[in-house]
């Protein structure tokens, strides 16, 4: 039995984890890498194995650093299933769709620039168009369903739910060679919206996610009341609120904590406009989705409210709209994608409106390096957009306690129940995984840092059980 990881291995993006058990090859989620220029050149390298040769993939969650590259794998001959919840299959069609729009249009306008500069047009193109992505999706087998078991080759699979995002799961495999599980994306035991995290039990390997493994988030209601204090302080300026947002779950909690402020008179009904056309898609799927969530945000579903839509919400749909925010005096808040930064229409509210002292940043989102994000919390006074130097008058807030990622603590609550099993880290920035190793040797654990397209031997014994 051997682990090669080829993404998220070193970094906190592009998840892909390969297990070889025998003459069986299964895939564990298959995303994009996403950060700056070196992170995204990695979505053109080849995988470092044949997509051809893979027996299944298995789906945690349907964040584009865990899906993006699935039709890169049926471009390269993968023939196989794709196995998922229902939740994750419908999120994976949003997402997979809206990133090869958002790829063409990319590359479109590329070529636009370059030919109206006289320059050679960029010889690289999209990673794959829609009817690739359409493709993807009729490969998607929605019919994991959580606690039930089932069967792939000699491997017994069973999802968990892991409290991350709409549809989220990790999976324990019960193999010849032993019981491995794989933690994909832990969620926040702190959401108001997302139920906790399940216990796996004892196994021989883990494999677990570190993003947030080297701090304690702040509790929720700490975390609310700063959103709460830096929208007042904001708002008083009598600018625009700009909160750059992931269109999965964060965006919904973003919209869920703005109208629980502002119903219960914290913060004053200013226009709150939701530049996302991803995102509006996903909250819609929110809102069908009662029985995934939180008993109060279950209730309020099913009794026909809905806690993700504040009074004064507006939803905008077409660039146009898009661009007549940037002749709208505030105050107002603007959530729009993508979280980073590094695309999505927040960069053009951003470009029109940083220079502006009486605007403001609120960052909810994990920024990875090499993103405009990171560079305005390290305080950037000067970025460039579109081409152009944009000086920063705005004032930058970072709310971390937002996140939809398990924190250390949470961590090692979920890993306590796999006794002695061997801990093997990824989805982290070294540093941090550097300091959990530490953690977790600390307790007695053994630990590894998994290198990108190194092989892992995983040494199981087959009688452990629950």
């Amino acid at each position: 039995m051997r682990l090669t990881s080829y993404g998220a291995a070193g970094t906190v993006t592009g998840s892909c984890h390969l297990l070889e058990v025998g003459g069986e090859q299964l895939l564990v989620d298959c995303g994009l890498f996403q950060g700056g220029p070196d992170l995204d050149a990695l979505n053109r390298e080849p995988f470092g194995f044949d997509p051809a040769g893979l027996d299944a993939v298995l789906l945690t969650h349907a964040h584009l650093d865990h899906v993006g590259r699935l039709p890169l794998l049926v471009k390269g001959g993968f023939c196989g299933r794709v196995y998922c919840t229902e939740p994750t299959a419908r999120v994976a069609k949003v997402v997979l769709l809206d990133s090869a729009r958002v790829q063409e249009e990319d590359h479109a306008r590329d070529r636009r620039r370059a030919m109206r500069a006289g320059q050679d047009v960029p010889e690289t193109g999209s990673l794959y168009d829609e009817a690739l992505a359409h493709e993807t999706l009729r490969r998607f087998k929605p019919d994991v369903v959580p606690h039930e078991p089932f069967r792939l080759g000699r491997v017994t699979v069973t999802a968990r739910p892991a409290g991350h995002v709409l549809g989220s799961v990790f999976y324990e495999l019960e193999t010849p060679g032993g019981r491995v599980v794989f933690s994909g994306d832990l969620g926040n035991r702190n959401s108001a919206v997302q139920p906790d995290f399940s216990l796996p039990f004892a196994c021989d390997a883990v494999i677990v996610e570190t993003t947030y493994a080297d701090r304690t988030h702040r509790s929720l209601a700490n975390t609310v009341a700063e959103f709460r204090d830096v929208l007042r302080r904001s708002l008083a300026l009598g600018g625009a609120v700009i909160i750059p947002s992931f269109a999965l779950e964060r965006t919904q909690n973003v919209l869920y904590f703005l109208k629980r402020l502002m119903d219960a008179g914290d913060i004053p009904p200013v226009p709150v406009y939701l530049d996302s056309p991803m995102a509006a898609q996903l909250t819609r799927l929110y809102r069908d989705s009662a029985a995934e969530f939180e008993p109060n945000v279950a209730l309020a579903l099913s009794e026909g409210v809905d806690p993700f839509h504040p009074s004064t919400l507006r939803v905008l749909t077409s660039p146009g709209e898009s661009r007549a925010l940037n002749s709208q005096a505030g105050p107002m808040v603007i959530v729009a994608g993508s979280g980073m930064m590094n695309g999505g229409r927040v960069r053009h509210h951003l470009r029109h409106r940083l220079g502006r002292p009486e605007t403001s940043v609120v960052i909810v989102s994990f920024q990875a390096p090499g993103t405009l994000g990171a560079a305005l919390v390290r305080g950037a006074r000067q970025v460039r957009l579109f081409g152009e130097e944009v000086s920063v008058r705005a004032s930058i807030h970072t709310i971390g306690g937002f996140s939809a990622h398990a924190d250390r603590d949470d961590l090692l609550a979920w890993l306590e129940p796999t006794g002695e099993a061997r801990v093997l880290l990824v989805h982290g920035e070294v540093p941090v995984m550097e300091h959990f190793a530490r953690d977790l040797a600390d307790r007695g654990r053994q630990v590894d840092l998994v290198r990108r397209g190194v092989p892992l031997v995983l040494a199981g014994h087959p009688e452990v059980r629950p």
